[in-house]
């Protein structure tokens, strides 16, 4: 006896009809026939009389309804009981990001964590850069931040996800293309394509230079990393970009820097942020996410 052949025999008692219960149940009307025929070869009992117009219940079939009836329901019961078990894993997460984890993390993330928590919805706002997502979780606007900064010890609503270098990216047929390492100071008389500032790599760029002893010359400032490393492939200027936003481009060479220069990767949290299960699911994701992803 199988669930399948009680939904249809009791779809049938409803409309007194096989082929409108067949329309009901999204299927042919040969497969409800069928399965109650089956059935009723199991129980060696006549459940309905098939010799009037409309489908009539014979006495044993109107007994029988009545524990079919109560099994489904049993059934139901049964599935809405184990969904509490779910039911905590359903929620919102409010986070923003900086465009350079939009473009080249968060779709990744996003999609092993769906995979994983397909009851909870993430709710993505990108902002101007790493400031922007720090005030929005202070005042409570966002649940969580991913932050771009310079590596550091992390505070208690902190948590480092990875690290990575940056490089000098410059074209197939630059001067430096062809270097084991190139040093700051040898970049004085390059245009510089570059974050908007306020950002960490536009911010740490420039200091870099200014510590080398001479100020950038910036050819443009862009969010849109599209945009840069293309120019920078075309010869327009050179860029410092983090290892996973270039790791995987073919059109322009990366060049590691003679001096270092790293950018650490930071989820953060509100303080006073509700400790939903959804909220939970998330850390305990994260978690996971940073113990994996240890550099790029």
């Amino acid at each position: 006896m199988e669930l399948r052949q009680l939904e249809y025999f009791v779809t049938v008692c409803e409309f007194r009809n096989f082929t409108r219960a067949a329309e009901v149940l999204g299927v042919s009307q040969p497969s409800v026939t069928k399965a109650i025929k089956t059935l009723e070869r199991e129980l060696n009992l006549v459940l309905i009389d098939r010799s009037q117009k409309r489908a009539a219940l014979t006495e044993e079939g109107a007994a029988f309804l009545v524990h079919a009836r109560r099994i489904l329901q049993d059934v139901e019961a049964a599935k809405e009981d184990m969904h509490r078990f779910h039911v905590g894993a359903k929620g919102i997460v409010h986070f923003g990001l900086p465009p350079m984890i939009e473009a080249y993390l968060f779709p990744n993330l996003f999609l092993d964590f769906e995979k994983k928590y397909p009851e909870i919805s993430l709710e993505m706002q990108e902002c101007a850069d790493s400031m922007q997502v720090e005030e929005k979780v202070t005042r409570g606007e966002l649940d969580f931040g991913i932050l771009l900064r310079a590596p550091g010890r992390c505070a208690h609503n902190e948590l480092a996800l990875l690290r990575s270098p940056l490089s000098l990216c410059v074209s197939a047929q630059h001067p430096l293309a062809g270097r084991k390492n190139a040093a700051i100071r040898a970049l004085e008389d390059e245009k510089f394509i570059l974050e908007p500032p306020g950002t960490y790599q536009y911010d740490s760029v420039v200091t870099r230079c200014e510590e080398a002893g001479f100020a950038p010359s910036i050819l443009l400032t862009t969010s849109q990393m599209k945009t840069a490393k293309q120019l920078v492939a075309r010869g327009a200027g050179i860029s410092i970009l983090p290892d996973f936003v270039t790791s995987t481009e073919k059109n322009m060479v990366r060049v590691p820097l003679a001096d270092p220069l790293v950018v650490e990767i930071v989820l953060q949290w509100n303080e006073h942020i509700e400790k939903t299960a959804a909220i939970d699911y998330f850390m305990q994701f994260m978690r996971s996410y940073a113990h994996v992803h240890h550099q790029l």
